[in-house]
């Protein structure tokens, strides 16, 4: 092996370690990534240029045994190692080909040192820069629509970039037996592009529209949240007319016990059955009150739907707001995944306490409207900041990927902000929606 055929096949190297770094670090601990690392340095340094192409199945094979011990997420890790080399493929050819047609064999530029680095930067750049633009956004489009795509589809689509990976190197290893003729290189090159672009195209179709059912399938749900809120509503109203109507039997009662003049059986009486059916009735018509002031429906079914849930609980529920909201300038359906993560988690930590305390507050300002949403909470388990990772949960049985979820999807939208605080066992989750075009009225 010439020293230009070793300094080609060392960045050749180097640039598929850093496609893997940028699209599959995120996602793999350093336990599989340094070993499928050294693994790579190891067969395409040592071993390539001894076995030739032979070598493309032993290099694939090991990589995906090595991608096969982490268990989280590991179809779409042993789907993107696949696609990630053949990318590296598509774009070996696209620099070979055209060098070809000026006249440059491979041979031919491992002779040169220009050539080679120009070939190599070429293949460098290409391979590189597609992954800088688009690892940051898919790993946060894998964060956020986590569960867009079905595990069955993920298997389908799997087998499918395998046996296209397949056909590759069924191609590469017969072009590599006749030395690559130009007719052979250029249908290698075609046919290559070709499965790319109609994979692309099948997944970019398969993505958008099983995140069109994803959105149907939430908007359902709202549609159930605001059911089930219409449904509270008429039973308080009959709780109300309940109430009126056994009115007159609770001062038949008390008129009783003024004629008796037993003045103790009144108190308890008092203290035990009517102070407690009325503070009940007033605290759920002093929610629902503050709910009308709500105009956006999806958000009003939401936070009705939830408190209901809290008061189901047992826990000590209190709203406030004082100002009429009949817009919010974000998209909806974002705010309510966001929301529903902060109130289920606030449910789930205050019904583990004692204080058992779960508060919401709407605060509407000039250019904003502010929620602020608090529970009582148990000391954390790991420093706040590490909530805010996958995988990390301060709740038992829990995937903990809420916050980070939540956290993706306020990035995302720039109308977003959020602020979290943990003090004096008080867990606190602001959510900031900014330009908000007064869209609200005091009431007070």
């Amino acid at each position: 092996m010439t020293l230009l055929t070793f300094l080609c096949q060392l960045i050749s190297t180097t640039t598929f370690i850093l496609m893997c770094h940028l699209i599959l670090s995120k996602r793999l601990p350093r336990k599989i990534t340094y070993p499928l690392y050294l693994y790579t340095i190891f067969i395409c340094i040592f071993l390539a240029p001894f076995s030739g192409q032979y070598g493309i199945p032993i290099f694939l094979l090991g990589a995906i045994i090595i991608l096969l011990f982490h268990k989280k997420d590991r179809l779409y890790n042993l789907l993107f190692f696949q696609i990630l080399w053949a990318w590296s493929v598509l774009t070996d050819y696209a620099v070979t080909i055209p060098l070809r047609i000026a006249g440059y064999d491979f041979d031919v530029i491992l002779t040169s040192l220009p050539l080679t680095l120009l070939f190599s930067i070429l293949h460098a750049l290409l391979c590189i820069l597609p992954c800088l633009f688009i690892g940051n956004r898919l790993h946060r489009k894998l964060v956020t629509d986590q569960n867009v795509i079905p595990p069955r589809i993920q298997l389908l689509l799997f087998l499918e970039v395998t046996i296209c990976s397949c056909i590759f190197l069924i191609n590469i290893i017969f072009g590599s037996l006749l030395h690559y003729p130009s007719d052979i290189l250029f249908f290698n090159g075609i046919l290559i592009f070709c499965f790319a672009t109609a994979n692309v195209l099948i997944f970019l179709m398969l993505y958008n529209t099983l995140q069109a059912n994803k959105k149907l399938e939430l908007q359902a749900r709202e549609q159930e949240n605001l059911t089930h809120y219409m449904a509270q509503l008429e039973n308080h109203y009959q709780d109300i007319r309940r109430f009126k109507h056994d009115y007159l039997n609770i001062l038949s009662t008390i008129t009783g016990y003024i004629q008796e003049n037993d003045m103790d059986k009144l108190r308890n009486y008092f203290d035990s059955s009517i102070v407690t059916s009325s503070s009940i009735l007033v605290n759920q018509d002093d929610t629902l009150a503050r709910l009308s002031l709500i105009k956006v429906t999806e958000i009003k079914g939401l936070l009705y739907t939830k408190m209901v849930q809290a008061m189901n609980r047992q826990l000590d529920v209190s709203f406030e707001l004082t100002q009429e909201i009949t817009e919010l300038s974000t998209d909806l359906l974002t705010l309510s995944r966001v929301l529903g993560i902060f109130l289920d988690n606030a449910i789930e930590a205050a019904s583990e306490t004692e204080q058992k305390r779960f508060h919401i507050a709407i605060v509407c300002k000039v250019h904003s409207v502010i929620f602020h949403i608090e529970n009582s909470t148990k000391p954390l388990l790991f420093p706040l900041e590490e909530l805010f990772k996958p995988s990390i949960s301060s709740k038992e049985a829990h995937s903990g990927l809420g916050l980070p979820t939540a956290n993706m999807l306020i990035a995302n939208a720039p109308e977003l902000t959020s602020n979290t605080i943990c003090e004096n066992g008080l867990f606190k989750q602001i959510l900031v929606v900014s330009n908000f075009k007064k869209n609200y009225h005091n009431i007070s």
